[in-house]
């Protein structure tokens, strides 16, 4: 280091920004050096209280995370993004420095978009389309051949202006500020609509539209300048269609994929207290209303926190142990969160069964696929006695499950007006129905007993049975992998206590940051009182608040949320109602809190307007500032509990799922 020379941090005139300067000490003012000795002499002194001197911020760094996190325009959970913007954590995470980084898998079923198409006319290309994820249970997908429909202008979708249109039949182009009146064309026999976005438009405008019962009522997206080159003018009132006929396919569905968290584990320095741990949670992933437009650059401000968080840990190791955890599955009712949870929560005896069952399940399912792949009822050749009872049930389950697909197809054909067409194709169906369910019912299926009919059936049956055998199997493996994630976690954090949980929920509009320890993820009674339990913590997070604003001169920017106020509710703070980690945290028994911007409808999250040059830059840079700086404090030797823990609500549901069949 230059002995003439140092950095000084200060801020800009609005007391945001930090500006560095160059300064020569002994060229511009001599007395600086004394200065600058006692200040040092005050932070060690600091130190050695347990507030820590507040680190100064990478800034540029903060930036380019964001930067890096939304660039890859959609990295909600399933989408390529996704798995991207997990790397991407990872190795921010070890090139920091730190050894003890790992990943914890989970499956979350979402609905999976691959491709959607319009087309103006048959001879007309196919465009390629964005559907609006608007239903909470139905895909809306449109098989092949599509919707080949008219399509009309409906405006903002109120019901006069389908005055002189013929509304059953047709497609619907409106606007998309029109609330839910999709509702009024689906009700008169619109087949689909799709949304015109004239730009900028915050999420409410997607919210107000979603749907919880599974209507079928496809819905797509599409920007102005897309419309405009399509069609026109399409609002002028003289036209009565848009296009006399479009076609629209979509082939969206539910799909399991697999997501991760991340974690990081930080091993504290002080022996008394290292064997306590702060849990510091950020989600990474990213809400999206239309398929692939999710870049959730303000959404990425929490995650980045977390990593200038990391940083700053690599240069003043915590006293106490602190785990790093960022999460996947947020838009998912905080899926990754409630897998985070489970683990550390979860009895260990539990956890030994699952893994014992699943192995069990293995063994048997690869004994059964083994078994099926030497069976054959032609040649007579039969596995050894004791794997012929796996293969019975393997053969019978297929068995039924092919009787339950012929049946409903002979009562489609028996329901039909014209069954004279149908009488060769009904007479061939009751036929092999019959021969089904007489396979069901055998005790042996030794080839003297059977007919040559029955051989061929049989072992077309056997090979459908391995096929769903290896199903079975992949799936059991899978499972199996999660618990070998969630065994290596419980390992790296067994031996610490969970003194407090932090989630981070920040963006970058509003007018501080609070904590909180409820959220509208699970609607609490209101006689639910938490605030003995969390008087310590809160008396903690004040004084570091306090503290942190007073060395980085801003005041107010942490808010005093977390014990009851008379003036009024926690909820005064929200603008929207978000899920929050915390949430899940305090449910399990630990001191988990959410440290959430306030006042701020996050109004782009979801939106392809959540890009970079929409974050509010100073906000957010100052707010990441003073979270790192509480949470510095909190890390070091700050009492944050007295041993009086929330209750502990957290369940585990486990079940197993019947396939009943029409038979």
């Amino acid at each position: 280091m230059d002995p003439e020379r140092y950095h000084q941090t200060t801020c800009d005139p609005v007391g945001r920004l930090p500006v560095k300067r160059r300064v020569s000490v002994l060229s511009e003012n001599p007395c600086l050096l004394v200065i600058m000795l006692t200040l040092c002499l005050l932070g060690l002194s600091a130190v050695g209280d347990g507030m820590a001197a507040t680190r100064p911020m990478d800034q540029d760094q903060f930036f380019k995370d964001i930067q890096a996190l939304s660039a890859v325009q959609d990295r909600s959970t399933g989408a390529p993004g996704n798995t991207t913007a997990a790397d991407y954590i990872k190795n921010r995470l070890s090139g920091i420095g730190f050894d003890i980084i790992g990943s914890q898998r989970f499956s979350v079923p979402l609905m999976h978009h691959r491709e959607s198409s319009l087309k103006i006319s048959d001879t007309s290309p196919s465009i390629s389309i964005l559907p609006y994820f608007g239903n909470a249970v139905s895909p809306q997908a449109i098989p092949d051949p599509g919707i080949k429909a008219p399509l009309i202008y409906a405006g903002t979708g109120e019901p006069k202006a389908y005055n002189g249109k013929k509304v059953e039949g047709a497609v619907i182009l409106m606007e998309l500020d029109s609330g839910k009146n999709w509702e009024y064309a689906a009700n008169m026999g619109a087949r689909a609509a799709i949304y015109v976005d004239r730009g900028n438009s915050p999420n409410i405008l997607f919210k107000d539209k979603f749907e919880l019962s599974p209507v079928q009522f496809p819905r797509f997206w599409m920007p102005l300048e897309q419309a405009r080159e399509l069609f026109g003018l399409f609002e002028n009132p003289a036209r009565a269609l848009v296009a006399d006929q479009i076609t629209l396919a979509s082939d969206i569905r539910w799909q399991s994929v697999i997501a991760e968290n991340i974690y990081c584990l930080i091993p504290g320095v002080d022996p008394e207290i290292k064997n306590e741990m702060v849990i510091l949670e950020a989600f990474y992933d990213s809400s999206v209303n239309v398929a692939g437009l999710s870049p959730g650059a303000d959404e990425a401000c929490g995650v980045a926190t977390l990593l200038e968080f990391a940083r700053v840990m690599k240069e003043r190791p915590p006293q106490k142990t602190v785990l790093l955890v960022a999460t996947a599955g947020h838009a998912q009712t905080l899926a990754g969160m409630r897998e985070f949870v489970w683990a550390l929560s979860e009895r260990s005896k539990t956890v030994k069964l699952m893994k014992r069952t699943l192995k069990s399940r293995i063994k048997k399912t690869r004994q059964t696929i083994d078994g099926l792949e030497t069976l054959s009822f032609e040649k007579n050749i039969f596995p050894e006695s004791d794997v012929m009872p796996l293969l019975n049930e393997a053969i019978k389950e297929r068995l039924k499950t092919e009787a339950d697909s012929v049946s409903r197809q002979l009562m489609r054909l028996r329901l039909e007006e014209d069954q004279g067409a149908n009488s060769e194709a009904i007479k061939e169906f009751a036929g092999m129905r019959q021969m089904l369910r007489r396979l069901t019912w055998k005790t042996s299926y030794e080839s003297e007993d059977l007919s040559q009919e029955e051989i061929q059936q049989l072992e077309k049956i056997v090979a459908l049975a391995s096929a769903d055998s290896k199903a079975v199997l992949l799936d059991t493996e899978q499972q199996l992998v999660f618990l070998e994630d969630v065994d290596r976690l419980r390992r790296h954090s067994r031996d610490y206590e969970i003194a407090a949980s932090v989630s981070l929920h920040l963006s970058s509009h509003g007018n501080g940051f609070g904590a909180f320890n409820y959220g509208w993820l699970f609607p609490f009674r209101p006689r639910i009182n938490r605030v003995s339990s969390y008087s310590r913590l809160d008396e903690a997070l004040r004084l570091a608040a306090a503290t942190t604003e007073q060395e980085l001169g801003i005041t107010g920017l942490f808010k005093d949320t977390l014990r009851p106020s008379r003036q009024g509710s926690w909820k005064n703070f929200f603008v929207d109602q978000p899920p929050l980690g915390g949430e899940l945290t305090a449910i399990a028994g630990y001191h988990g809190l959410s440290f959430v911007t306030t006042h701020d409808a996050r109004a782009f999250w979801g939106t392809a307007s959540d890009t970079l040059e929409n974050v509010e830059h100073p906000y957010a840079l100052q707010q990441a500032r003073v979270v790192c700086g509480i949470m510095q404090k909190l890390v070091q030797n700050a009492k944050l509990h007295d041993g009086n823990y929330p209750r502990k609500g957290f369940a585990t549901l486990t079940g197993s799922a019947k396939f009943l069949r029409l038979g």
